[in-house]
């Protein structure tokens, strides 16, 4: 087990370290810190990024938790400072299940072995119930902050010709206020900028893919059958309708759009909320041990915004592992 260097890593030990590791096609960038797996029962929390998203994000969250709890953040393909995969896997699409699978083979690399909590956020919420599907016995809890589930395909179409015409050239870190109420510094906020474009290839192929991996996610009726079973899971709801209320007001402000491309972004708007949250608490049902946390004074990426939120979601989820009889873990 070495990095990008060939330096070996105990990934399991070391206080912090930052590096890639090969997959056997292509490298992936991880991150850890937090206090050393001294037993084997100890587990690790790994964070998954929302669509195009990438582990600067999570910085503030990973910062709040590494001093009580080991976590790992990595890149998926194509995104931050992970590798594409390479054209001759061009046939593999970028799906949820994919992602879940190379994840697999990076923590097999880094020799990062269960107990897993699992954090996600958006679009990666689908991809961590895949790997929930794969290593359901090496799951131990879960924290779905806004995340997006099987059923997410019935309030967005994705892609959406009526919010794409009406936000173009709108500047949505700016209207939404996220720059402004990010906890990043402003050298983290444009080297953050400058990952998310060069991956911007991989996002869209996320985005592109979005209805597909819904369906398939739902075909394996995690939340009918409770899959979680007495694990925690903390569910949280963020105001995420204000982040395109403010994109359609400046958008229209513009001139963007046609009447009927604002009359069909404004009914999505006004059944957001009853969607959302219908949305949000049936994921409650995935396990019998769940609590729903609405945070109602910031938008959708909560990770940047609200990160206190986050890490006390996590730590409410550890904390109940913690709890429970070692045999259970």
């Amino acid at each position: 087990m070495a990095d990008s260097n060939n330096n070996p890593i105990n990934w399991n030990a070391i206080l912090a370290a930052d590096s890639s590791l090969s997959i056997g096609t292509h490298t992936l960038h991880l991150t850890i810190s937090g206090p050393p797996r001294l037993t084997p029962t100890t587990p690790l929390i790994i964070v998954f990024c929302g669509s195009g998203d990438i582990t600067l994000s999570w910085k503030r969250v990973q910062s709040l938790i590494s001093p009580h709890h080991r976590i790992l953040l990595y890149d998926r393909s194509g995104l931050g400072l992970s590798q594409p995969r390479p054209k001759s896997l061009s046939s593999i699409k970028h799906t949820a299940v994919t992602a879940a699978e190379e994840l697999i083979s990076l923590l097999k690399a880094a020799d990062l072995a269960g107990p897993y909590m699992l954090c996600a956020h958006s679009y990666g919420a689908i991809i961590a119930r895949e790997f929930l599907h794969l290593k359901n016995k090496d799951i131990v809890g879960m924290v779905l902050a806004e995340a997006s589930q099987e059923r997410q395909y019935t309030l967005f179409k994705v892609p959406d010709e009526n919010i794409m015409a009406i936000s173009k050239g709108v500047k949505e870190s700016w209207v939404t206020g996220l720059k402004e109420d990010s906890n990043l510094s402003r050298e983290e906020w444009r080297e953050r900028a400058i990952q998310i474009s060069n991956g911007e290839e991989a996002g869209l192929e996320e985005a592109m893919g979005f209805i597909e991996v819904c369906k398939t996610l739902e075909g394996k009726r995690q939340i009918e059958e409770c899959v979680l079973g007495d694990r925690p899971l903390s569910v949280v709801r963020c105001h995420g309708k204000r982040d395109f209320e403010r994109v359609f007001e400046a958008g229209v402000k513009m001139g963007n759009g046609t009447v009927e491309q604002r009359r069909e972004f404004k009914n999505l708007l006004d059944r957001w909320d009853d969607a959302d949250h219908d949305l949000k608490t049936e994921q409650l049902k995935l396990s019998r041990k769940s609590r729903y946390v609405h945070v109602e004074d910031c938008g959708h990426n909560v990770q940047l915004t609200r990160p206190d939120v986050v890490a006390e979601e996590i730590r409410w989820v550890m904390d109940s592992i913690e709890k429970k009889p070692a045999a259970l873990l």
